[in-house]
């Protein structure tokens, strides 16, 4: 590899160094310049793709050991919804436990087996969770570690996956009253706010699944647990109120389930009222408990009232259209409807599910091959170790066979040879350790690079923004795919007062220098747009920063638009960018604008700005050359009348919808060909 290319990655390197020491994030109380800093800064940010590929990065340095490395592979996986991925992990992180004797391997393996256990019961592996959950509990048992909460939860999991299972009732019982017990002897121990939260999380475990499983007794058994945990828990730290809101609530209505099943109708709607009394009923989640609620009761058209707000629930969690979240939400929707005997209601909900399972099948098979692929590559990994480590041994026995042989031809010839094989022998010394050394230093550079690779476009993508406002003037989304491991592509966006300012650039170029001019472009972008300029002067500005010391001819073609949100008045200048696409129907029509230059070119260039004087209630979308010369296998284009096609059909959906019907449209003319450029998407829509 040339000089230049090694200068570049030290300078990203530096560039990812210095973002990570000066972010604004929150401390987790170890430095982060060590190996369980950097993990657990990462896990407390939510980085979880950050989060990944420390643990492949630690792990071959050495500095995380390979059952760590596994859990948080696993733990990474499962938070970004890939449970498949999270299995394997998990599974390959128990089959890590070496030392039994090592206190932290086995922490590690406890936690390992009480999250795989969880996650099988979650999916409705019963058989599984419980096999799991008991062979982790006894092998913790005979090691003497059967204290932890994760010991603990494993006994919860047990008494679940036996409350799945006919004539189990009394297992079931037993399970809970031990988990519940060590939960108790771990209070009185520790009596910490985080053993009080464990406690309280173990018991709404056993109340929901003993009420899911129709033992109804059972469960006001262990509502009535969990209203006395809740209780103690305020007299000892009782300032976080939202919290104790949510518990009483949740006690309630688990209350209120459990006497309804039984016939207590008063009893119950003396506990459902108290659950109405508490903020968290009448959030999202509240409305979801409680029309689960109204279902168990057979209360249908209090429960259909219910999932009326069910897309609350979903927005609030950006929740994606999948077979479980149909099973989850959408179907006890139907079902509460359908009982309730609304027959429109009925029939706009098959309607939509319908028409949005084929989203929900090609998200599900997108994902199953991105789980896959990521466990064919951990798995191809391992393979290509275990080779490398087995040539290393051929090499190492071959040198010792030659060695012997030279310390056998010198003893026979030692007294007419002493000179000559002596040199002989000390020169294939030296080329054996040189060719080892030099084995050594090619495997690490490629593992070094890799990993800095992949933890650079990480950070490239936490610099442009991933959540997207939820705000009563306008809707905003976008996107941005990189061709390579990092790439030149940019979008961002900025409120200031009334006006929302927003950009979409394409870098000239690909990789590591295109990213580092992104992340200066980017810079200098919003610190433009707080100082109020016009779009027209942003422009005038970049292209006097960026030209300055430019000795690499780099330059980027930018749309900078700013909207006054009250009137709809959209200024913008358009610096070298594809047109964008003003939605409206029939009528949707890519812009004509001044043909202004990239900026980066030439020195001295001021730019021209121009307005639109009202875009309310249309789709404005902008994006980068990447998607209207995206190429399939036969390199035929997506091209402009596509684009614009796509647009008019589109044009009453969501900026949300828009750019994930693109995406998938995108795609879909690929037919598998390889990505040819970075492809950035931004669509807008001002009420």
């Amino acid at each position: 590899m040339g000089q230049s290319t090694w200068k570049l990655l030290a300078c990203f390197s530096l560039v990812v160094v210095l973002l990570l020491a000066c972010g604004e994030r929150e401390e987790t109380g170890l430095a982060k310049d060590t190996a369980d800093g950097l993990v657990l800064d990462a896990y407390k940010q939510k980085d979880y793709p950050l989060l990944f590929s420390l643990a492949d990065s630690l792990e071959k340095t050495g500095e995380l050991s390979s059952i760590e490395a596994y859990y948080w592979r696993g733990y990474a996986s499962d938070r970004e919804g890939k449970k498949r991925a999270a299995e394997f992990y998990w599974k390959k992180a128990e089959g890590e436990l070496k030392d039994v004797s090592d206190p932290h391997q086995v922490g590690y393996y406890a936690k390992t087996a009480s999250r795989l256990a969880n996650l099988l019961n979650l999916k409705g592996d019963y058989d599984g969770s419980l096999k799991e959950a008991i062979a982790a509990a006894e092998k913790l048992e005979e090691l003497g570690c059967d204290t932890t909460t994760d010991y603990i939860n494993l006994l919860v999991f047990i008494g679940c996956g036996q409350a799945r299972f006919p004539r189990m009732e009394d297992a079931t019982k037993k399970s809970f009253r031990r988990a519940f017990s060590k939960h108790i002897d771990h209070i009185n121990a520790s009596p910490t706010e985080e053993s009080y939260k464990g406690a309280i999380a173990g018991v709404v475990n056993m109340a929901y699944s003993s009420n899911a499983t129709h033992l109804y007794d059972e469960g006001l058994y262990w509502c009535e647990r969990y209203s006395e945990l809740v209780n103690q828990y305020e007299g000892a730290f009782g300032d976080d109120e939202t919290y104790l809101d949510k518990q009483r609530a949740r006690v309630n209505i688990y209350r209120a389930t459990a006497l309804a099943n039984l016939g207590r109708q008063q009893e119950s709607l003396t506990a459902y009222n108290e659950f109405k009394n508490t903020k968290f009923s009448k959030s999202p989640e509240g409305v979801f408990d409680a029309g689960e609620y109204f279902i168990k009761a057979r209360r249908w058209q209090e429960a259909a009232d219910c999932f009326q707000r069910l897309d609350e629930l979903v927005n609030l969690y950006h929740m994606e259209f999948s077979f479980d979240n149909i099973q989850t939400y959408f179907l006890k929707k139907y079902e509460a409807n359908l009982m309730a005997g609304r027959k429109d209601s009925v029939y706009a909900i098959s309607t939509y599910i319908c028409d949005s399972l084929s989203a929900a099948i090609d998200r599900s098979r997108v994902d199953d091959a991105a789980e896959l692929a990521t466990i064919y590559d951990t798995q191809q990994k391992e393979t290509q170790i275990a080779a490398q480590e087995a040539s290393i041994l051929r090499e190492r026995q071959i040198a010792a066979i030659i060695t012997l042989f030279l310390i056998t031809g010198f003893f026979v010839a030692y007294m007419l040879y002493k000179q000559k094989s002596t040199i002989k022998l000390s020169k294939a010394h030296e080329e054996l350790k040189e060719a080892y050394s030099q084995l050594e230093e090619t495997t690490s550079a490629k593992e070094r690079i890799e990993s800095e690779l992949r933890i650079a476009r990480h950070i490239q993508m936490s610099m442009v923004p991933s959540e997207f406002p939820q705000h009563d003037a306008f809707e905003l989304y976008a996107s941005m795919t990189a061709a390579k491991e990092v790439g030149g592509d940019l979008y961002d966006y900025l409120i200031i007062g009334d006006n929302l300012c927003f950009c979409v650039g394409d870098v000239s170029g690909k990789g590591v220098p295109a990213a580092l001019f992104m992340a200066q472009v980017i810079r200098l972008f919003r610190a433009m747009v707080k100082r109020h300029y016009t779009p027209a002067k942003i422009a005038t500005e970049l292209n006097a920063e960026l030209t300055e010391h430019n000795e690499d001819g780099m330059f980027i073609t930018m749309f900078i638009g700013m909207v006054h949100l009250p009137t709809g008045r959209l200024d913008f200048c358009n610096a070298g960018h594809n047109p964008p696409v003003l939605g409206n129907g029939s009528e949707s029509h890519f812009l004509e604008m001044e043909p202004n230059a990239p900026i980066g070119l030439w020195e001295g260039l001021t730019y021209t700005g121009e307005s639109i004087d009202d875009i309310r209630n249309k789709l404005l979308f902008v994006y980068s050359d990447g998607l209207n010369e995206a190429e399939n296998l036969q390199q035929e284009q997506f091209g402009d009348d596509s684009l614009l096609a796509m647009i008019k059909r589109s044009s009453e959906l969501t900026p949300r919808q828009v750019v994930k019907a693109l995406k998938n449209e995108v795609e879909r003319h690929r037919d598998g060909a390889e990505p040819n450029d970075d492809f950035t998407l931004l669509c807008l829509r001002v009420k």
